[in-house]
C-alpha cells in the first residue's frame, strides 16, 4: 500500500484522499483528508481547478498504474536540478551580503511600521494612502539591487501576532527580487512591489476570529476569507492615480493558470504577468512560514511543490525562473555536505548548486563547528547532498547569517 498521485478523472467513490494537492484556501472541504463517498464530492474538486491529487491506498481503493509519491518526489528533484542548470538570471550582487544586512534590517523594520499602519487604517475604515509606501518600495528595490539575499533572507523571520503585515512585506521583497532577476525596468519593479505590499489589504475586512482561526474553516468562513481578493481590489481601485497593475495584483494573486482560482476563475494569460508572478511568491512565502494552522516547510521542499503545481495552478515557466532567481537552496537554508557537515547558505553564485556556505555542525560527532565560510564553486570543494530541517537539529539558521 502507498500514497499515490491520481488524476481527478481517475477519482472514484471509495478512494481515500490523502492530500488535495493545493493551497488550504483553494479547496471547498473542511478537512483535507477524507474518504470519497459520492460523485458530488469529485465534481466539487474538479470545479476548484484541481487536476491531480494524492490518495492513500491503505485506506481506500487503489489505482494500480498511478505513480507513487516517492516516485513523484524523485522526478521533482530531477526537475529542480534541471532548473538549476541554467545560470542565475541576475548579475552578481555588487555589495556583499554582510554589508547589506544592517541596511536591509532597518528597511524591514520601517516596512513593518508603514505596512502595519496602512492596513490598520483600512481596518478602521480610513482612506488608504499608498503614497506613504512608495519611498519604502523604492528603498527595498535599491537594497535588492545591491544584494537580494540580504533582504530576502531576513524576510523569512516572522512573528505570529503580526504575520499579515510581515507576509505582505516578505511577498513584496520576493516579488521585487523576482522582477529584478527578470530584467524589468525600475518603474515596473516598483509598481509590482507596491502591488505585493498591498495584495492582502482586503484581509483587513475579514474578522480576526476567521483570519487567525487555529483550526479548519467552515465553508462560510472560507468563503469570507476568499472574499479578501475582490475586496482588496475594490479598495485599491478607489484610490485615485494608483497604477492598474497594483489593483490587478490584489485581484489576481489567488487566480490559477488552469482555472478554478478566485475571485473570477481566470486562466492562463487572462491573468496579468504581475498576478501570475505574485501567485508564486505568495504561495512560497506562506508555505515557508509558520502559522497557527500550518507548520512551515523548508524552502527547497516548497520549490518542488511549486514545480508540481506548474502548468495547472501556477505558470510553470515563471516557476522555473523564480527558482533560478532564488536558488534551489535559498539564502538561509540549512544543507548537508558530502562530508556530513551541516552548513547555512550565505550567497548564491552563477552555479545554483554551488553557493557560498557557512559550516555550523558536524553530524558525525554531533558537535558545533567554528564558523567557517566555504565557496562550493571552487575547484575541489565538496557538494551539497540535500537540505535539512533546522528543527531536526534544534538550530536557527538565521542566527548564523
Amino acid at each position: 500500500m502507498a500514497i499515490k498521485r491520481v488524476r481527478v478523472e481517475e477519482l472514484r467513490p471509495g478512494m481515500f484522499i490523502h492530500d488535495l494537492n493545493c493551497g488550504w484556501l483553494d479547496h471547498p472541504f473542511i478537512r483535507p483528508r477524507f474518504k470519497v463517498s459520492r460523485t458530488a464530492q469529485i465534481e466539487r474538486i474538479r470545479a476548484q481547478g484541481i487536476r491531480e491529487l494524492y490518495i492513500d491506498t491503505a485506506r481506500g481503493t487503489d489505482v494500480l498504474e498511478a505513480p507513487t509519491q516517492s516516485a513523484i518526489q524523485r522526478d521533482l528533484h530531477a526537475q529542480l536540478l534541471e532548473a538549476a542548470e541554467s545560470p542565475a538570471p541576475a548579475d552578481p550582487a555588487p555589495v556583499p551580503r554582510e554589508q547589506e544586512v544592517p541596511v536591509a534590517r532597518r528597511i524591514l523594520g520601517e516596512a513593518g511600521e508603514v505596512v502595519g499602519g496602512l492596513l490598520r487604517d483600512v481596518r478602521l475604515g480610513k482612506q488608504l494612502e499608498p503614497a506613504r509606501a512608495r519611498p519604502l518600495v523604492r528603498a527595498m528595490r535599491a537594497s535588492v539591487m545591491r544584494n537580494p539575499g540580504a533582504l530576502v533572507s531576513l524576510g523569512r523571520i516572522k512573528e505570529a501576532d503580526t504575520y499579515t503585515f510581515q507576509h505582505s512585506v516578505s511577498t513584496c521583497t520576493l516579488l521585487i527580487a523576482f522582477c529584478h532577476a527578470m530584467g524589468m525596468d525600475g518603474e515596473a519593479v516598483e509598481e509590482a512591489g507596491l502591488g505585493a505590499l498591498l495584495h492582502d489589504v482586503g484581509k483587513m475586512k475579514v474578522p480576526n476570529r476567521i483570519l487567525n482561526k487555529p483550526g479548519s474553516l467552515t465553508e462560510t468562513e472560507a468563503a469570507t476569507m476568499k472574499s479578501h481578493a475582490a475586496i482588496g481590489a475594490e479598495i485599491l481601485a478607489s484610490v485615485p492615480g494608483l497604477p492598474p497593475q497594483v489593483v490587478r495584483i490584489a485581484a489576481e494573486h489567488h487566480e490559477r493558470v488552469g482555472g478554478g482560482g478566485y475571485p473570477r476563475g481566470l486562466a492562463g494569460e487572462a491573468i496579468s504577468l504581475g498576478g501570475r508572478m505574485t501567485a508564486i511568491v505568495d504561495v512560497y512565502d506562506a508555505m515557508t512560514s509558520n502559522r497557527v494552522y500550518h507548520r512551515r516547510s523548508e524552502p527547497t521542499e516548497v520549490l518542488k511543490r511549486l514545480l508540481e503545481w506548474g502548468g495547472t495552478q501556477l505558470d510553470l515557466d515563471l516557476v522555473q525562473q523564480f527558482i533560478r532567481a532564488l536558488g534551489i537552496y535559498p539564502v538561509g537554508s540549512l544543507v548537508r555536505l558530502e562530508s556530513g557537515r551541516l552548513a547555512v547558505v550565505l550567497d548564491q553564485g552563477a552555479d545554483l548548486l554551488k553557493p557560498r556556505v557557512r559550516l555550523v555542525r558536524d553530524t558525525r560527532s554531533a558537535t558545533l563547528l567554528p564558523p567557517q565560510d566555504l565557496d562550493l564553486s571552487e575547484a575541489g570543494a565538496e557538494a551539497i547532498l540535500d537540505y535539512e530541517a533546522p528543527e531536526d537539529w534544534d538550530m536557527d539558521p538565521a542566527a548564523y547569517l
